[in-house]
């Protein structure tokens, strides 16, 4: 992720790269952090933002219970926008899944599915138990719990998330397939251009996209 924000990020002469962790920077000088690491490093990170009052987008995953009080305690000082999935596409996905339980009159079991590289240590992905929790949180009772999940480590699959509906007579499956990780890089400096105006207080991609859209 890092090497694909580096990348789309040579398309803006005005912004100047730093790499938190190489490069042993001057904290200084950046105007805003992006976080893609681990979460072994994010304790760090939010003592060196908080301290120098710098914005942070986190994209990193697998954060627990501990990573959330942290940032719950950060989020009084600086402006702090996390979001497992920075795909236009994801959202979009949940806007289609909303219309088209909104449109039914059935009621359906649910199935997850998520594909992503071999690499990806967490399982299942920050995103699929983002879409398990939008799912969850759906009004009404048109699906049945509990939601079935299936995670797998393939190659080096960017990221693919399903979600199927069945019932007795018919299956109806959302989708939605990343060929590379820039999809991700591109909402991620996008939010981090949203995100430096704003002031203290904790934020989603989705608040971005909602101010946007």
């Amino acid at each position: 992720m890092g090497q694909s924000i580096r990348h789309l990020l040579d398309e803006f002469p005005e912004i100047t790269v730093q790499d938190f962790k190489v490069e042993k920077i001057d904290i200084a000088t950046p105007s805003l952090v992006i976080d893609f690491s681990s979460p072994d490093h994010l304790s760090e990170i939010l003592h060196t933002c908080v301290h120098q009052k710098l914005p942070l987008v986190i994209g990193t995953t697998g954060l627990n219970s501990n990573h959330h009080e942290l940032i719950g305690k950060a989020k009084k000082t600086i402006p702090i926008l996390i979001g497992s999935n920075m795909s236009i596409g994801i959202a979009t996905l949940k806007k289609s899944i909303t219309n088209f339980l909104m449109s039914s009159q059935e009621s359906f079991s649910c199935n997850l599915i998520e594909i992503h590289h071999t690499q990806k240590v967490d399982a299942p992905s920050g995103t699929a138990i983002e879409i398990m929790k939008f799912l969850k949180d759906l009004p009404g009772d048109k699906i049945q719990m509990p939601i079935s999940v299936n995670s797998h480590r393939i190659g080096r699959a960017f990221g693919t998330h399903r979600v199927e509906f069945h019932n007795s007579r018919e299956t109806i499956s959302f989708q939605h397939i990343a060929h590379s990780r820039d999809i991700f890089a591109s909402g991620a400096i996008a939010a981090a251009q949203w995100i430096i105006s704003n002031p203290p207080g904790l934020y989603s991609f989705d608040d971005y996209l909602n101010k946007k859209l």
